[in-house]
């Protein structure tokens, strides 16, 4: 069970060297891997920055093997190979602090229970003892440079012969355990008494070390008898400083008291009393600060979270909340804002939901009566602003169809400004009407006819075809417009009533008096109605007003089945009539609310590549501070990855186990 192959403890000022030296080191190590960088061969470099930092890791220096695994991230982002290596030495650290942390708490309390008279409650310490040991050699096999571990090495040691004293005591039989008893008493006494008799004093602790040969305050009681003896004056100073610390401590000047007993070590190292005195104060001055250091942390996560509540960010506010909770239990009001977000999340889920459906419903209508009012550009709009809202929007996809191809043929009769053709167009426009202007109407056609190859419908260009071919065959006006007429006449017959208003459109600006021309308009709008209409009879238009009423009844009514049943009537409605306006915005209304009632097509976030790099910096980053110890920098860089991905397990299970490691 010894210590004796591992080095010997070091002082607190060398401990402080050796953090700084390794701090340099690995800043050293850095500058050097990114200098590295400025190379041609990534590929060359990352594997070269991977063999350096695998060889510091076989030697267990870690801070510098991450360093450089960091390193070579920054070079290859998303380097699997690289992340777990990190990943792994993150492990190690984590199970190095949680194996030296449980070894500290056994260790505190095996040693209050061996020396307790009770032996029940002694070999409960003994065996605290032995697993407080057990565990100190898990966190030192893992991580055996760390310097906590080699500072709390020699406490290990001196536990391991307070073991052997507990067991020897154990062992001796009633009577003799009460003679040792005794012989302590007795030796007390004497070494408390006005004028204490050092020799009779050390025979005594001397008679009880015959007994229990490892008896830590008889070899304690007996050192310091032999130093009264040979150096009285010394001893005494010692004596002056312990009861000066000992009064100070009881008065819980623990500053002042560890100034005292300091003073004692400095004229023994091996004065036991004062080294438990100095662990008893080193341990409530860390708790103080601890605490101090929690409350802050507590403050900050609390206000954090009171921010997110307020912002609506319920995810990000429970986990500071539950990371307050986490550091001091009830804090201010923390655990009811904790115990309420669920309820806050809903009602804020519920206006949102509200406020959603009612933008959808505006943006439809808006669509709707800007495409039946012939205004595409402003109907696309609207509709992809529902489907932003709403991404399955059955209705808004059809009737964004629907304005997109009409705004097609539209463009195709007027070139838009937008069109990369415009220019193109606009210089064919402008050549074709000053040679009609100048009486060169076959170059004038030709102008137009180009335009026509490139937009067949263009209704500038086939309006002046028509005054050219007049001009070109004079006498024959006439027949020039009847065969135009013809054409839209033919158009009618096949029912392409867009082509028929689009042809006849053109005769009305050549000629507006020509005969019958706005009779032929109007049939060709009717029957692009009748299109939209779907040709209905009377009795039909009868049949979907009568379900159009019976629908939006049922609407009215509330309920799940009567809401069901309007949503048949008016689907039956639109099939049939898809231009009635009335029942499209009150299907899409019920159709809305149900899907997010639902919560139909909202997956989850997707992150940018942009926010994936930043999940993977931050993350990893955390991790470097972490095997840094420095905790609260690795808590932050966490909750960075959380801001920006709040489903990123790994970071929010890192943030739990470090905040339950601080609470210690």
């Amino acid at each position: 069970m010894g210590f004796r192959s591992l080095p010997a403890r070091r002082h607190e000022s060398g401990i402080e060297h050796l953090r700084l030296a390794r701090r340099i080191a690995h800043a050293i190590t850095i500058v050097f891997a990114a200098a590295l960088v400025g190379g041609n061969v990534y590929a060359a470099t990352v594997a070269e920055l991977d063999r350096q930092a695998q060889t510091y890791f076989n030697q267990r220096e870690y801070n510098q093997a991450i360093g450089l695994w960091l390193t070579c991230l920054e070079m290859e982002p998303d380097n699997e190979k690289i992340q777990q290596k990190i990943e792994m030495i993150y492990e190690i650290k984590q199970k190095k602090d949680v194996a030296y942390q449980r070894s500290r708490l056994n260790y505190r309390i095996a040693r209050r229970k061996i020396k307790d008279a009770n032996d029940e409650e002694a070999r409960r310490g003994i065996e605290l003892a032995k697993q407080a040991i057990s565990e100190y050699r898990d966190a030192y096999r893992l991580d055996p440079k760390d310097e906590e571990l080699q500072a709390f090495m020699d406490d290990m040691k001196d536990l391991e012969n307070e073991i052997r004293a507990a067991q020897e005591r154990l062992r001796l039989s009633a009577i003799q355990r009460e003679r040792v008893e005794k012989l302590k008493n007795e030796a007390r006494g004497e070494m408390a008494s006005v004028s204490p008799d050092y020799e009779k004093a050390r025979k005594l602790w001397r008679e009880v070390l015959r007994y229990v040969p490892r008896d830590e305050e008889a070899l304690e009681g007996e050192r310091n008898c032999t130093l009264a003896i040979e150096n009285r004056l010394r001893y005494e100073k010692i004596r002056g400083y312990m009861e000066r610390g000992v009064a100070l401590f009881d008065k819980k000047d623990y500053q002042s008291a560890k100034v005292e007993f300091e003073e004692v070590v400095k004229i023994d190292p091996k004065y036991r009393e004062a080294r438990d005195y100095l662990e008893k104060i080193r341990e409530l001055l860390e708790e103080k600060l601890l605490y101090a250091q929690r409350l802050q942390q507590a403050e900050a996560f609390y206000n954090s979270g009171v921010k997110n509540l307020k912002e609506n960010r319920f995810d990000e506010a429970k986990d500071d909340l539950e990371s307050c909770v986490a550091l001091i239990k009830n804090y201010r009001d923390a655990p009811q804002l904790l115990a309420n977000i669920e309820r806050l999340r809903k009602e804020y889920l519920e206006r949102e939901n509200e406020r959603k459906l009612r933008l959808i419903d505006q943006k439809f209508q808006e669509g709707i009566l800007a495409y039946t009012g012939g205004r595409y550009r402003e109907a696309i709009d609207a509709f992809v602003t529902v489907l932003t809202l709403q991404k399955k929007n059955e209705r808004a996809q059809e009737y964004l169809r629907r304005a997109r191809d009409a705004l097609r043929l539209e463009e195709e009769e007027y070139v838009d400004r937008n069109s990369p053709y415009y220019d193109v167009v606009e210089s064919l426009i402008t050549s074709g009407r000053s040679l009609f202007n100048r009486g060169d109407y076959a170059a004038s056609r030709k102008k137009w006819e180009s335009i026509l190859n490139l937009f067949p419908k263009n209704r500038v260009a086939r309006e002046y075809i028509i005054k050219c071919d007049m001009y070109l065959m004079p006498g024959s006006r006439d027949s020039v417009i009847s065969a135009r007429v013809a054409e839209g006449l033919d158009a009618l017959k096949r029912k392409d009533y867009r082509n028929a208003l689009r042809t006849f459109t053109i005769i009305k600006n050549i000629d507006n008096n020509y005969p019958d021309i706005d009779n032929l308009i109007a049939r060709a709008n009717a029957g692009l109605r009748e299109g939209e209409e779907g040709n209905l009879t009377p009795a039909d238009r009868a049949e979907i007003e009568r379900r159009f009423r019976l629908g939006m009844d049922l609407y009215q009514a509330g309920g799940r089945e009567n809401v069901e049943k309007a949503l048949a009537q008016l689907r039956y409605v639109v099939q049939r009539d898809p231009a009635n306006v009335r029942a499209v915005i009150t299907l899409n209304k019920i159709e809305s609310q149900l899907r997010i009632g639902g919560r139909e097509g909202e997956g989850g976030r997707e992150l940018t590549p942009r926010q994936r790099e930043l999940v993977n910096k931050h993350y990893y980053a955390g991790i470097n501070y972490y095997s840094n110890n420095n905790f609260q920098k690795a808590i932050e860089e966490w909750r960075k990855v959380l801001a920006i991905d709040p489903g990123h397990v790994k970071a929010r299970n890192n943030i739990r186990k470090v905040l339950a490691f601080m609470g210690r």
